[in-house]
């Protein structure tokens, strides 16, 4: 163990005593102390990476009801949530996307049909994105996949690495692969953590269509803003000149489509269909993704092998597990507790939703230099802070996707691991200073958008 390690151990057990032994205030029962106090000594333990996620969040469920203070049931049950099982089933159809090459040649169609200069294959990575974001929830995979994508049409164009061409179309490649992960809620299994996170009634809300329409005006901007922010940013040094017929060349070394990518085009395509239509036809979201799933496997599109390594295991347990909170708090009465007394302190800055969204967006972007896990950025502030957001008529989705969209910067080579897989994944084509000013220019562009979106969300209900 390192150093760090051994004094994040040390310190969450600290304070998880110290906060379990306490004697409950008003409102919270000896229980609830103790429920608690395994809660913070499992954020400390994920702040300091001390152990991996999944295994920190899989004793955390398992101390709740050692200790007593929740039944197992109600612990570990995210388990038996058609969410955990939706996640599941659009993993493993993302496996298939990932596996059969699909998301190569969507992508390079996309880059035949644009201009073969520096801004037509900016245009082109951003739209490939948008297109497959909600194909595949898990940006990680796509930014892997893809970023080799956006090398290979910087040296086709001729462009010296770890200068501005490369890293401008590295750039357009993040935006629409990665910085979209809150558009869609099948572009990222965060967003159906979000989602996991949200009373029940309020989830029931967010089928996939509403999700997409609650995100236009923030996703527009989003788009229309990088565009012109990379061709500022990143204004290539030499001749922009895509050699005639390179995505068509690419293509044709794929050959023709194999029967694997017209199976999985076909479950992804019907599957989207179903998704977006949900309520017209009332087939439950996660019935179309397990059937989608059996499909594939039953098309023997992949096998037992790519179902056993291809799905990330690890983080659906982690997220099975670490949802846990959102049915241990209400239970234990502890989410009512945090409203009572978090509420006349914070309610007064959500009845003025300009200054929320800003608020919110601003500190997460300060915290992270701080708070290096993603996923614990995510879990603690929309569990602290749902409850007052209720009671002040602000739709509980808008804490979670404004921590989601807000924790997806680089400003420091550390703070995110999908960056970090893409980065590797470009082989020394882009340095690291060059990208900090992409993300500084997200931290911008995102805000605004949020604020954008503040009267449309009041036109759709979500804040009073």
């Amino acid at each position: 163990m390192s150093k760090k390690q051994v004094i994040g151990a040390i310190l969450g057990i600290v304070l998880g005593l110290g906060v379990a032994l306490m004697t409950p205030p008003e409102g919270l029962s000896v229980k609830a102390m103790w429920a608690l106090g395994i809660f913070v000594w499992g954020v400390t333990y994920l702040i300091f990476e001390v152990a991996p996620d999944y295994i920190v969040t899989i004793a955390m469920c398992s101390m709740w009801p050692l200790f007593k203070t929740v039944p197992f049931i109600t612990a570990f049950s995210f388990f038996a949530d058609p969410t955990w099982w939706l996640m599941v089933g659009a993993l493993g159809i993302g496996v298939a996307a990932s596996k059969s090459g699909l998301l190569r040649r969507i992508a390079l169609m996309v880059m035949k049909i644009a201009p073969a200069t520096f801004k037509g294959q900016t245009l082109a990575l951003m739209g490939a994105g948008v297109l497959i974001a909600p194909l595949i929830p898990s940006i990680t995979a796509k930014a892997a996949i893809c970023s080799p994508l956006s090398v290979g049409i910087s040296d086709a164009m001729g462009y010296q690495r770890k200068t501005q061409g490369p890293s401008g179309l590295f750039a357009a490649m993040m935006v629409g692969f990665v910085c979209t992960g809150p558009s869609f809620l099948s572009a990222s299994f965060l967003c159906y953590m979000i989602k996991s996170f949200l009373p029940k009634d309020v989830a029931a809300q967010f089928h996939w269509m509403q999700w997409f329409i609650a995100m236009i005006p923030w996703t527009i901007v989003l788009l229309v803003l990088s565009f012109f922010a990379i061709q500022f940013l990143y204004k290539p040094e030499e001749k922009d000149s895509l050699p005639a017929g390179y995505a068509a060349e690419q293509l044709a070394k794929m050959g023709p489509m194999s029967r694997i990518e017209k199976i999985t085009l076909a479950v992804l395509l019907i599957g989207l269909l179903l998704w977006m239509t949900e309520m017209l036809h009332g087939i439950a979201a996660v019935l179309i993704a397990l059937f989608g799933l059996v499909a594939l496997l039953a098309g023997k599109v992949y096998d037992r092998p790519d179902f056993k390594s291809g799905i990330p295991w690890d983080a659906v347990v982690f997220i099975g597990t670490i949802v846990g909170i959102s049915y241990v708090f209400p239970y234990l009465k502890i989410d009512k507790w945090m409203g009572v007394v978090l509420g006349p302190v914070l309610t007064p800055l959500v009845s003025n939703p300009y200054l929320f969204v800003g608020g919110l967006a601003v500190a997460i972007y300060l915290i992270r230099f701080v708070l290096v896990s993603q996923v614990a950025t995510l879990t603690i502030f929309p569990v602290m802070l749902t409850p007052f957001a209720v009671q002040a008529g602000v739709n509980p989705w808008i804490v979670g996707i404004i921590v989601f969209a807000s924790m997806n910067v680089w400003n420091v080579f550390y703070q995110n691991t999908t960056y970090l897989a893409a980065f590797y994944a470009a082989q020394g084509a882009v340095e690291h200073k060059h990208m900090v000013k992409l993300s500084v220019a997200y931290m911008i562009i995102s805000l605004l958008g949020f604020l954008i979106s503040v009267p449309y969300w009041q036109m759709m209900g979500l804040i009073r």
